[in-house]
């Protein structure tokens, strides 16, 4: 055993075994992890944990004051409504989306656009011409008619 575990705020340590990850947890906690942090705690926690251990500290997650003696073995009535309900919702999700997403083709014209049609005639005078407003400046204006 490491004799700096004696200090409890040393944390540089690779938890083997669950009563580990659970010290190491804890003291995360009491130098002031905040409960937004506990999910990449538990991750950090369980790094290096053998599966049968990992079990373990999954279940101390779960619920941290014992195993739960009886329930979660499968799904209950209660649990199979929810679930009925929930697909029921993402079906109707996803029909809206469906909806709101369908694409309408236009029908086409039944003349086509000929190219007369996008050109808009501009004619330039000699009398749109202005003098310049200055003798360094050679500024132009063109109005158009």
């Amino acid at each position: 055993m490491d004799f700096r575990r004696a200090d409890p705020k040393y944390v540089n340590f690779v938890p083997k075994t669950c009563v580990d990850a659970i010290d190491l947890f804890n003291r995360h906690r009491n130098l002031g992890l905040t409960a937004d942090m506990f999910p990449e705690c538990f991750v950090h926690c369980s790094r290096s944990l053998p599966n049968e251990e990992l079990d373990k500290f999954h279940r101390f997650i779960i619920c941290p004051s014992g195993d739960v003696g009886k329930g979660g073995e499968k799904p209950t009535v209660v649990d199979q409504q929810l679930e009925d309900e929930r697909r029921q919702l993402e079906r109707e999700c996803t029909l809206r989306e469906f909806k709101a997403l369908r694409i309408v083709e236009e029908e086409p014209d039944e003349q086509p656009m000929s190219q007369d049609d996008e050109k808009c005639p501009m004619s330039v005078s000699e009398e749109s011409y202005t003098k310049p407003m200055s003798d360094d400046e050679n500024y132009i204006t063109v109005s158009q008619r």
